[in-house]
């Protein structure tokens, strides 16, 4: 996915972590990350300590919980 500006996102399968990640990329550096992590049923928003404008995370947020829909065992994920 293409969002305004230097930046796109993908989707990334991370065995070592046991989850799936959505990446936020400018230039082709990952800058944040949603990761879902299938082993303990958590979520985790990273930013590698980069300065973003909100508009990106908010897209990036957006993309994952679409992207990323549920754990991998059916689990939905929690809305609050």
């Amino acid at each position: 996915m293409k969002i305004d500006g230097p930046f796109r996102m993908q989707t990334a399968s991370d065995i070592q972590r046991d989850g799936l990640g959505v990446e936020l990329l400018a230039d082709d550096t990952v800058v944040a990350e949603v990761f879902r992590c299938d082993a303990d049923h958590t979520l985790c928003v990273t930013t590698f300590g980069n300065d973003l404008p909100l508009v990106a995370i908010e897209e990036l947020l957006s993309f994952a919980r679409q992207r990323l829909c549920s754990f991998e065992d059916g689990t939905p994920f929690p809305r609050k």
